[in-house]
């Protein structure tokens, strides 16, 4: 599992990128096309159709609200980033696993 710094500023990069792509969502669709067709001889001359600049800028949304949401959550859950420890004193025998010495042998005559 993550530390709790690491997962509030994957949070915060989820959240300002869809901050990003709600705001200026043909800038975000161009700049993704740059980097992602990398290789390739003119991108910068592809126009993003007006249903796909629509969905980044749902897309976009979209992040901004989880990302906030995450953010929220970490900071309520505060100091928890620790995993819980084993406590002997309330581990009952009934769910303690047997030890390999008191295996039960079985024949089974075919």
């Amino acid at each position: 599992m993550l530390p709790a710094p690491l997962r509030k500023a994957g949070y915060a990069f989820v959240a300002a990128y869809g901050l990003f792509a709600a705001l200026a969502p043909r800038l975000a669709s161009s700049l993704g096309v740059r980097m992602g067709l990398l290789g390739f001889d003119n991108t910068a001359e592809l126009e993003a159709e007006d249903w796909y600049v629509r969905a980044v800028r749902a897309a976009g949304v979209g992040m901004l609200a989880a990302g906030g949401v995450g953010l929220l959550l970490e900071d309520r859950a505060g100091g928890g980033d620790d995993e819980p420890e084993f406590d002997a004193a309330t581990d009952d025998e009934e769910t303690a696993e047997p030890d390999d010495d008191s295996a039960v042998d079985v024949d089974i005559d075919v």
